[in-house]
This record gives C-alpha cells, sequence and structure tokens, in this order.
C-alpha cells in the first residue's frame, strides 16, 4: 500500500469513527479514544498536505475531518450530559368494582330507534343483545348472540334467525321470537327513518322494503309503495318480518341480496325489546290501526327517552341529563362461555357499575386522571403532550406492549385504523324560523348571510380552499390521520388515493370568493357563526382555522366570523332541523360498505346530506346512482359507479372533507381486556369484556 492511499485511508477512516460518535449513547471512554483517533488522523492529513495527496483530495479531506470534529464535540457534550429521565407518577387505585369513563358528550336519548350518535349508541350498546355480534375486531365475521343459528337463502333474500332459550329481560320478561319481531315492527313504524325524523331506521328500511322510510304522499317512501294506506304500511313491514314462537324464529325478507345486512344484525338499534312490557310503558300496542299515535315522537317523548330494559350485560340504573349514567351488572346475564375463543366477554360482567360522566374541561379530566378519579377518559390529540408523559406502556396496532415510562400510570393504544371522519358541512337553505342567530341579519349586507348563502359553489370552494388540512392534521392530529378525499374512505371501493381535492390556497380562496354571489361577498362582506360541540377542542380549533383562513384572505376586512360552542344534545338538535348555516361533525360507520358513506353524505335524504337541504337536481342522480351501485353484483361495475359519487361530491364542493384519522386511546394500566373495533371506536367500549385489577396483582 503507498503512503498516499495509507494516509487517506486513515483520515476517512478517523472521520467514519467520530460519525458514529453523534449518539446519544456514546460514553466518556468512548469520546476519549475517538480522540485520540481525530488526532492521529489530523497529524497524518498534515503530513499528507505536504506529500504526495493533490489538493482537491486534501480539501475534501480537510471538509470531512472539520464535520468529525463537529461531531465530536456534540459526542462529548452528549457524554458529560446526564441521560433525560421521566418523571414518576402516582395514583390511586379507587373503587374496585367500579369503572368511571369520563366523556365529553351524554346521550341525546336512551330510545334505539332514535338515537344516531356515538354518545348514546355507547350506553344502549351495554343493555341491549343483538342476535348477532361482531367476532373481535371484524366487521364481516359473526358470533351467535341472542340468535344461536342462521340461515340465507340461495338468493340472499331470506335470512331465519333460530332465537335463544331461556333469555330473560332485566325487568323479568322472557325472551322469546315475538319480542325481536316486534322489536323491528315497532322501531320502523316510529317515524324516525329517512324520510321522517333523520334517525337511524332507515338504514334497515333500505335492504329490507328497497326505501329509506314510510314517508308522506309522494315521497316515494314505503308508504307510497302500499299505495298511501296506512294499515297497509303495517302489515307490510309485519309481513316482512315474521315471528314463529313454536318453531322458535325469527324470518326477515329482503328487498334485494345486501351484503351487510348480517353487520345491522349486531348494531345496537336492533336491540330486542320486551314487547309485553314496553306496552305496560305506553309504548305502541301492535296494532296495524294504532301505529300513527306513536309516528315521529320529539326527541324527549319517546317511551324509551329515558329508561331501558334489555337482555344485555348491564342494567340501566339511572341517568341524570348533565351529568351522568350508571350502568350496573346483569346477575343474570344468559352468557356462560367466551363469544369467541380466548374473549374476555364470557359471563356476568366482572366490574358491577360503570359510570359514564359527563366532563366537557379538559383540565377537570386530566386532574381526574391524576387523581385516579377517571379509568378511561375522551381526550383530543392536540392535548397529547400533556398526557403522554403519564403513560407507562404504549400499545401499536397489531403489536406487542412497548415501555414507555417506566413510571407512568397510563397504557396508550396507537394507530388504531379507524372507520370514521370528521368534516365541515354547509347548509344550502338554513331554517330561520323563529329567529337564527348563526346567520345575523340573514342578508348578504356585511352582517349576516342569507339562508341560500351555500347554495352558490363559489361560496362552498372558497370556503374549501380556505381550510389550511395539513395545519389541523398536523398540528390538532400530530400527524394521526390522512386527509378525506370525498364521502368514501381509505380501503373501500370507489376511493383512490391520488384523487383531486381542495387545499389550501389563500390566492383560490380570494378568487372564488370575489365570484361569489356576483361580487357581493368580496365587496360587502358576510357575518356568520360557526358552532362546535361543546368540550370537543379538535372540533373548535378547526372552526378557528377556517375562520383564520377566511380572514387572511379579507382583503376589505369585512368578514366577521364568530366559534360559538353547543352543548352535545343541543348541538345535535339544531344540526337536525337545518338550522346550523356550517358545522364540523364526524360519521363513524354503520356497516362496512360504500353504500354507508355516499347515502348520508349525498342522496337528498341522506343524514347529512339531507339536513343540507341539497337541491333535487343535484341530489336525485346521485340518488339513482347508489342505488344502482348497492344492488350491482359486479364489483368492477360498482366500483366505476362509487367512483363517480365520490368524483361528484368533490366537483360539487359539498363538504370541507378534512380527515379520516387514526386513533389512540387512553386507560389505567389497571384496565384489563378491552379490544379495538372499528365500529365502537377507540373511545369507548363494550364495558363487559373489561376488569379492573389492582396494580399489586
Amino acid at each position: 500500500m503507498s503512503k498516499k492511499t495509507w494516509l487517506v485511508m486513515l483520515v476517512l477512516t478517523a472521520v467514519a469513527l467520530l460519525g458514529s460518535a453523534c449518539v446519544p449513547t456514546v460514553d466518556q471512554s468512548q469520546v476519549e479514544a475517538l480522540q485520540a483517533q481525530l488526532e492521529e488522523a489530523r497529524a497524518a492529513l498534515e503530513e499528507a498536505q505536504a506529500g504526495e495527496v493533490d489538493q482537491a483530495q486534501l480539501e475534501e479531506l480537510q471538509a470531512q475531518l472539520e464535520a468529525a470534529q463537529q461531531a465530536l464535540e456534540e459526542a462529548q457534550a452528549a457524554a458529560e450530559e446526564p441521560e433525560a429521565e421521566f418523571e414518576t407518577y402516582t395514583v390511586e387505585f379507587k373503587n374496585p368494582d367500579t369503572i368511571v369513563h369520563m366523556t365529553i358528550g351524554e346521550p341525546e336519548t336512551l330510545d334505539t330507534a332514535v338515537h344516531y350518535d356515538s354518545a348514546s349508541v355507547n350506553v344502549t350498546r351495554q343493555v341491549y343483545d343483538t342476535l348477532l355480534f361482531f367476532k373481535e375486531g371484524a366487521v364481516d365475521e359473526f358470533v351467535p348472540m341472542l340468535a344461536t343459528d342462521w340461515e340465507v337463502s340461495e338468493d340472499g333474500l331470506t335470512w331465519t334467525f333460530t332465537i335463544r332459550e331461556g333469555v330473560t329481560f332485566h325487568e323479568g320478561g322472557t325472551l322469546e321470537p315475538h319480542d325481536i319481531a316486534y322489536t323491528f315492527h315497532r322501531n320502523l313504524l316510529l317515524g324516525w327513518d329517512f324520510l321522517g325524523a333523520g334517525g337511524p331506521m332507515g338504514l334497515y328500511f333500505d335492504p329490507i322494503f328497497g326505501t329509506i322510510g314510510i314517508g308522506e304522499p309522494g315521497d316515494g317512501g314505503l308508504l307510497d309503495q302500499v299505495g298511501g294506506d296506512d294499515v297497509a304500511v303495517c302489515e307490510t313491514i309485519k309481513n316482512a318480518i315474521v315471528a314463529d314462537d313454536e318453531a322458535g324464529t325469527v324470518t326477515i325478507t329482503l328487498n334485494y341480496p345486501a351484503s351487510y345486512f348480517p353487520q345491522l344484525m349486531a348494531q345496537p338499534w336492533s336491540g330486542a325489546l320486551d314487547m309485553e312490557w314496553m306496552i305496560e310503558q305506553g309504548a305502541w300496542d301492535g296494532d296495524c290501526t294504532t301505529w300513527r299515535n306513536w309516528y315521529m315522537p320529539e326527541v324527549t317523548e319517546s317511551t324509551l327517552y329515558n329508561k331501558m330494559n334489555g337482555t344485555g350485560p348491564y342494567k340501566f340504573d339511572h341517568w341524570t341529563p348533565g351529568d351522568e349514567v350508571v350502568l350496573t351488572a346483569n346477575e343474570n346475564w344468559w352468557l356462560t362461555e367466551p363469544l369467541w375463543e380466548g374473549s374476555t366477554i364470557d359471563g356476568v360482567p366482572e366490574v358491577d357499575t360503570i359510570v359514564i360522566k359527563l366532563v366537557e374541561e379538559w383540565g377537570t379530566r386530566l386532574a381526574a386522571v391524576q387523581a385516579g378519579d377517571a379509568d378511561i377518559f375522551d381526550h383530543e390529540l392536540a392535548f397529547a403532550a400533556q398526557i403522554d408523559p403519564l403513560v407507562k406502556e404504549i400499545i401499536a396496532y397489531g403489536e406487542e406492549p412497548v415501555e414507555h415510562n417506566p413510571g407512568g400510570i397510563l397504557r396508550m393504544y396507537q394507530g388504531l385504523p379507524a372507520t370514521e371522519t370528521a368534516d365541515f358541512f354547509m347548509n344550502f337553505n338554513v331554517v330561520t324560523e323563529g329567529g337564527n342567530p348563526f346567520i345575523g341579519s340573514g342578508q348578504l349586507d356585511g352582517q349576516g348571510i342569507p339562508p341560500d348563502f351555500f347554495s352558490d359553489i363559489h361560496v362552498r370552494r372558497a370556503f374549501n380552499y380556505c381550510f389550511d388540512r395539513d395545519t389541523f392534521i398536523e398540528e390538532v392530529r400530530q400527524g394521526e390521520g390522512i386527509p378525506h378525499r370525498g364521502p368514501i374512505i381509505e380501503g373501500m371501493i370507489g376511493y383512490d388515493p391520488n384523487s383531486e381535492i381542495y387545499n389550501f390556497d389563500l390566492e383560490k380562496c380570494k378568487e372564488e370568493l370575489k365570484l361569489a354571489w356576483d361580487g357581493q361577498v368580496w365587496e360587502k362582506g358576510f357575518a356568520i357563526q360557526f358552532a362546535y360541540n361543546t368540550g370537543n377542542d379538535s372540533r373548535r380549533l378547526a372552526s378557528e382555522i377556517l375562520r383564520d383562513g377566511l380572514l387572511a384572505a379579507d382583503e376589505n376586512g369585512v368578514f366577521q366570523i364568530g366559534v360559538v360552542s353547543m352543548p352535545w344534545p343541543s348541538y345535535l338538535a339544531a344540526r337536525r332541523a337545518g338550522r346550523l348555516p356550517i358545522h364540523l361533525t364526524g360519521w363513524i360507520e354503520d356497516f362496512h360498505h360504500p353504500h354507508n358513506w355516499v347515502v348520508p353524505y349525498m342522496s337528498c335524504n341522506g343524514d347529512f346530506s339531507g339536513a343540507q337541504h341539497f337541491p333535487e337536481e343535484m341530489c336525485s342522480p346521485w340518488d339513482e346512482l347508489i342505488q344502482a351501485a348497492v344492488r350491482e353484483q359486479d364489483p368492477a361495475k360498482a366500483e366505476e359507479m362509487y367512483k363517480q359519487l365520490q368524483a361528484g361530491a368533490i366537483e360539487q364542493a359539498i363538504d370541507i372533507f378534512i380527515y379520516q384519522p387514526t386513533s389512540r386511546r387512553y386507560e389505567q394500566m389497571w384496565i384489563q381486556g378491552w379490544y379495538y373495533h372499528p365500529m365502537i371506536g377507540a373511545a369507548d367500549s363494550y364495558y363487559a369484556s373489561l376488569s379492573k385489577v389492582p396494580p399489586s396483582e
């Protein structure tokens, strides 16, 4: 080896070794050894400078040596600094027989035919059993619940369920097939469907009757199908869902072979009711000539608004609105073995009492966690920096637990693949009856907006361009989410990860604002209030980001935008009544299929779109395509239809599509048995799976 080659290699070797000194685990002895290597390399470089090495190579070696010197200095500093230590936290283990779940929202109602919000469903899910139950985290695998067996006809239209014997309702009645049939009859006739009051029963009308509700004459609902006769409506429903007490079965006949139908049989809206008990409480008596007397009650006037009687693992104790819901274990629950192999849902719940407590203020919830007064709690990722130091153990989705802070008190589940979204919904024709403070003067005069403000596509596009989605996902969601690209979510047919969406662009926002309402929006300005539900800081921050984007585009200083909070039940009622000009809310799928995304977002009578008052000329063609797509048996053709719908939603800028999250969950380390199911979500639980184990055990 020549002297020149040797000198070059010596310097490069020293540089490489010194580069490794950047790692934080370098100790002092390693630093000293590397320092000696550096000195030797420096001497070799000086010798090389006087020798045969060319100037260009010398300059390169000099630069590398200087970089190595900097690396050495950083390593010395790292070796001298003590390793960062987590703070140790202590928390008192309290109430071993009670789980306290602190939430930011309370039920709107306890009636399973009426409720269509996560806070209500989380309560009723614990009290009512359904015919089927989702197997662990799957959306397309089921285990027996109140149905011990089920058969499906070859054409996929007739489903026959064998009903479990020996099951007792909490109030003492015995479950029989006619109770299951009555449950569906009563719920379907209550009017909380997509053509009525806007509740969940439209989900069942669709596959069973090929429409989305009973409706009024001319709506195209079941009433029209049977010629406008009320008795015929009832009889048609009864003929589609038939009980045979002697055979122990219930048979349901569908209008088309809906692949998602068994998912509906595992959701709380089909939780079994005791027919005799319901009639005693003043509910519909089963007579087809009287059902109109119970049709479309106000939320607080339905029979089950604040009472429950199911067969499930927990019994209803009480609900104090504004404070808490309390459930107690059903000591007579019929289950005696695991619902599936390895399941902790295996009999009478281990935890005697569940307290679902409304605590809207984040600081109060955090203090309760630190004091041991909250076992499970709602959180916002915006506050993750306050929570994460308390985490002892992290479980990434599909992975084994990893220790985080040895002195922590919480467990965190991370990277949970959510089938939910959050978006801004713009109302094309705001309801103003009785006055509406959200739209100010109600005129385009700088002091308000007209009720049809968002009917102008330039307004909708401007609001889209003025929302900084990237900032929201990165800063508010801590990077845990992807852009929502239209109604259909990632992982479903119709979704394209490269499809066109609106991105934050102030110049394009200005261009659209100048075109909106023939220039009047830009010249006169507007005044509007954005509403969000109290305690939901992510929605507050998103509203503020949209507000700030619009104000940044306002060169004339004529935009007035307020951000106001509302209690969850009031927020739901105002949204459903069409009184909010724009609002942000989330959607958790009812069943895993694109049909459950395009209907609520795009149908003329969808849960969101219906309250947004889309014009018929826009949504009617979508409805035709929606119904064709769900009935299409060729997957390739169905996919093309769903892609058309996805593109149409973006083209018309019907909403500000924000994000589809990955989720986190935090709980005290003493909580055991939780499992993730996307239709329950990360925040909620099937409490019968949980136990509360003292830290010493």
